[in-house]
């Protein structure tokens, strides 16, 4: 027995092409290996193209239906296990609400990727949805009100600000770096102040100010040979990958 190199079902031996995919069965020697390594290339540049014709929506919808053939795969197996092991959902609150969330999350960055303010904010409301009931499960002690969601609110507008600048940008180069550097150095402010007022009761900036500043310094040095040189900078070159 042999199987196809295309679509791997098994054949007989005597077989001189699939009867699934008509794919031709030669022998791996030295007449014919050129010939079927060139129809694995054909294959798989086949397979790119038809995946480069696909329009940017047909592609989200392509990512959605995969993303959501596995969680809710995975949800109904933890809810299953869980069941029939306990008797009743315990621990698999935690994966089952964030996996549905996740999946919301796709499902709205799928239809609404162009509407960059309706799906950061309804991202953002499921997401703090999504921290208080894990305080919750957890013993509501109150860090998903009090603290998650601060946090969470600081990273999705800095996000969103980063967002915006690359976007207005004229010429996409260092300056896509340096603002990111920027809008890191102003999460870590967000991020110490936040966890401060939380477990101190106290606003005070130690190390965020030191990320700040380095980020700030770095950032302007990028800023100034990027605007110097008038030029789209290219970084794959630039940081040779």
């Amino acid at each position: 027995m042999k199987n196809c190199p295309n679509c791997g079902v098994t054949l007989d031996e005597n077989a001189n092409f699939c009867s699934l995919c008509g794919e031709p069965l030669l022998e791996r020697n030295e007449t014919n290996l050129a010939f079927i390594e060139t129809r694995q290339k054909e294959r798989k540049d086949k397979i790119l193209t038809e995946y480069r014709k696909l329009s940017g929506f047909q592609k989200r919808k392509l990512f959605l239906k995969i993303s959501g053939m596995i969680l809710l795969s995975g949800i109904f197996i933890t809810l299953v296990i869980d069941f029939v092991l306990n008797g009743t959902l315990s621990w698999s609150r935690y994966p089952v609400t964030v996996g549905l969330v996740l999946l919301l999350n796709i499902t709205m960055g799928t239809f609404w990727a162009q509407r960059e303010l309706l799906w950061g904010g309804l991202s953002f409301i499921s997401s703090s949805v999504l921290l208080v009931l894990l305080d919750i499960y957890s013993g509501n002690s109150g860090w998903g009100m009090q603290l998650g969601i601060p946090l969470l609110f600081a990273a999705y507008v800095t996000v969103l600000l980063l967002f915006r600048l690359i976007r207005r940008a004229s010429q996409k180069g260092l300056n896509v770096v340096a603002y990111s550097l920027v809008t890191s150095g102003i999460l870590c402010i967000c991020t110490e102040g936040i966890i401060n007022l939380y477990w101190f009761d106290s606003l005070d900036f130690r190390w965020s100010l030191i990320v700040m500043a380095s980020s700030v310094v770095t950032a302007s040095l990028m800023l100034y040979v990027h605007y110097r040189l008038k030029k789209v900078t290219d970084l794959k070159r630039f940081f040779h990958i």
